[in-house]
């Protein structure tokens, strides 16, 4: 893939940028040789995992960051940007040219890999165990110390805050923008740790290079850090507060470091681990002998009632209430029972309706009530092809070829049945449900015919023949909407069905010349002017349309009062089938985009919540490996069909109303019960060991 291109080529010049400024960094003692990189692998491979584990978290630890924030949304981005208004902007608006873009946008990733792989390596390669074990002790600390602040209180990027802030890293080509998308939710910003990792690893050098061997590396660390710190703000992407946390991170880390440095490398340095080893080969009774006694002086201090102890016993509270809460708040879809071959579904407040085809079996159609979770079945004659259904509160209609079944949902006869069967005489290619100004129902249905606006008992209102070849339909209330190209672009007509009034709006698809260019240097070719409406939702003051601009689709948000549109999909990646209410919209969207192999883009895809009051998407499927389908917005939340990798269809429900169950309320009660009494016996625990440090000392002897 393009993206993983690109990477590579980073982390490459990145290793080669260390290589070739070795030399120039290392101590003037230490001599350069080839030999010694394979050298350090063995007398440093424990250092080496505990630096490089992090990367193993990353991605698992980003996937709980994005259930977290579409299930919780907790964030802190509105307090920061009410204290920083628009300072980051104005950095950005007087710096801005596309030289400078271009080389900080490498410089941030390419020049962070090299500084990291650097500070590092050379400790490692020159042998320097003193540094070694501080150095990567104070990388590990300052990313386990991000990860609170990660998980539960997100800050997004400035570029998706600040109106006229531009994204310019993640947004210089479709390449970058993916990669980025891949690995970054865009909700991590505090604290930096662009600029907290080597404020870490410079605070160790100049704390603990004490005969200033490695001033010359130490200098270039503080260049960089303000450099960086001029970038990640200019790019769009941190504010001055996440600096500041990133300054703050980096001084705990080195803390932290300082505070159990001789504890770790007591127990885990590779020499050690190494006599350890042989011990256990050569004389296995010893080892163990000698194993348990380490064992019992570490666990010593615990055995009696300390401050340790019970410090102990609330990290271990709050660490199986912390884990058990985000857990919940990370689990938060369940499936649909009562379906085993879903094919399509469709939902609308408090009900989800699916239809069912099993194998040699006439097709048969659930409906689920959100609120009881109890199913009915729908009844009706059967159907001998695969209908398709459409729902508006508590209205349904079920079509397929020439007929239509029309429902008003009412279970208190266990089975929903059909208040009217209508066969017409032209072939049913869309329908939409709709309630006139005086609360009379409709059904509007697009055939060759143009539009036809019928009664539930399949009498005629209405006829709109300038529709003819409308490429979508929808309907909201008194208004019908549909799709027809144009010779300026795709436009949307709507028709008041009780007044019989009509207007027009063109649908601009189109997305920045940054972005459209990126595309065509890409060989992925658009075409918004002549692109063509594929889907509708609609509400009283907006409408929601897929648009197909060729070789990808953009879901798009009209403005029915003022005729704006919004793309709100990843403009350089396809996206799909829309349903929008009041204050949300859900859509599907590749996953990642590859423009190599364009037929491999539909088979993984994502389901995103857009927040129209707050103007931002969150993923709530998360990369997950696995293809949905209808996505709807719900009473409780969201549902849609998910495919797995062995084709195996569910209909699954995300509740976005309640994050957590009952019983994590309750044991949330119980651990601040636990938890009061816990910091009260601390407290004392602390003043007294203070008071008598000997004593103390000689207790736990």
């Amino acid at each position: 893939m393009a993206q993983t291109g690109i990477y590579l080529t980073w982390v490459t010049a990145a290793i080669l940028c260390s290589v070739v400024l070795m030399p120039l960094f290392r101590p003037r003692f230490i001599r350069h040789s080839w030999s010694a990189y394979v050298d350090m692998f063995r007398r440093y491979w424990f250092h080496m995992a505990i630096v490089f584990s992090v990367y193993i978290w990353k991605d698992p630890l980003d996937q709980i960051d994005r259930a977290l924030m579409a299930s919780t949304r907790i964030e802190i981005t509105p307090y920061i940007y009410a204290i920083e208004g628009d300072i980051v902007l104005w950095v950005q608006d007087a710096f801005q040219t596309k030289f400078l873009t271009e080389g900080l946008t490498h410089f941030y990733v390419m020049g962070y890999m090299t500084v990291i792989f650097s500070s590092f390596i050379y400790p490692v390669y020159a042998d320097d165990r003193y540094m070694a074990d501080r150095v990567s002790l104070t990388m590990f600390y300052v990313y386990i110390l991000a990860v609170p602040f990660y998980l539960f209180l997100n800050v997004r990027v400035t570029g998706d805050v600040i109106p006229g802030m531009e994204t310019l890293a993640y947004d210089l080509t479709p390449e970058i923008r993916n990669w980025f998308a891949g690995i970054d939710p865009f909700t991590n910003g505090m604290p930096s740790l662009h600029v907290g990792m080597p404020v870490a690893i410079w605070l160790a050098f100049i704390r603990w290079d004490d005969d200033g061997r490695w001033n010359r590396f130490t200098n270039l660390l503080g260049i960089f850090i303000l450099v960086t710190s001029f970038t990640i703000v200019y790019l769009g992407i941190h504010w001055i507060a996440d600096i500041l946390g990133g300054v703050i991170i980096a001084h705990l880390a080195v803390a932290l470091a300082d505070k159990t440095r001789k504890g770790v490398w007591g127990a885990f340095d590779e020499r050690l681990i190494g006599r350890r080893f042989a011990l256990l080969i050569d004389n296995p009774k010893l080892a163990i002998k000698k194993a348990r006694k380490i064992i019992s002086r570490t666990l010593r201090p615990y055995r009696q009632a300390s401050r340790k102890q019970t410090s102990a016993a609330i990290v271990a509270v709050l660490f199986l209430t912390t884990t058990i809460l985000v857990y919940d708040a990370t689990h938060q879809s369940f499936p649909l029972e009562g379906v085993e071959f879903p094919s399509e579904a469709t939902g609308e407040g408090e009900w989800m309706i699916a239809v069912n085809e099993t194998p040699d079996e006439a097709p048969m159609i659930t409906a689920w009530n959100l609120s009881t979770t109890e199913s009915f079945v729908v009844g009706g004659a059967p159907w001998a092809i695969t209908p398709s259904v459409e729902i508006s509160e508590d209205k349904m209609a079920i079509y397929a070829g020439f007929r239509f079944d029309w429902f008003v949902i009412d279970t208190s006869f266990g089975t929903i049945s059909p208040q009217y069967r209508n066969d017409v005489q032209t072939k049913i290619q869309d329908l939409a449900i709709g309630t006139m100004a005086d609360g009379t129902s409709y059904a509007a249905i697009l055939n060759t015919e143009g539009i036809s606006i019928l009664y539930p008992s399949g009498l005629e209102i209405a006829k709109i023949p300038d529709a003819i070849g409308a490429t979508a339909l929808a309907a909201y209330g008194d208004t019908v909407i549909w799709a027809i190209n144009g010779t300026e672009g795709p436009k949307l007509g709507l028709f008041s069905v009780s007044s019989e009034t009509r207007q027009n709006i063109f649908v601009n698809a189109s997305a920045s010349d940054e972005t459209e260019s990126g595309l065509i240097d890409a060989e992925i070719f658009v075409d918004a002017i002549n692109g063509t409406v594929t889907e509708i939702s609609a509400d009283g003051t907006s409408i929601a349309a897929v648009v197909d601009v060729g070789q990808i689709r953009r879901v798009v948000l009209v403005d029915r009062v003022v005729g704006n549109s919004l793309i709100i999909s990843e403009p350089a990646w396809d996206a799909w089938s829309p349903h929008l209410t009041s204050d949300k919209i859900v859509f599907t969207q590749i996953t990642a985009f590859n423009p190599n192999n364009q037929d491999t883009n539909k088979d993984l895809n994502d389901v995103y919540l857009y927040d129209r009051i707050e103007k931002i998407s969150l993923s709530l499927t998360s990369g997950s490996e696995a293809l949905h389908e209808d996505p709807r917005i719900v009473s409780i939340g969201a549902a849609w069909l998910v495919t797995d990798e062995d084709g195996n269809t569910i209909l699954e429900v995300y509740n976005l109303e309640d994050p957590f169950e009952p019983y994590s309320s309750i044991l949330l009660q119980a651990a601040v019960v636990i938890l009061a009494p816990l910091l009260m016996v601390w407290t004392v625990q602390a003043a007294s060991e203070s008071k008598h440090p000997q004593d103390s000392a000689s207790s736990n002897i």
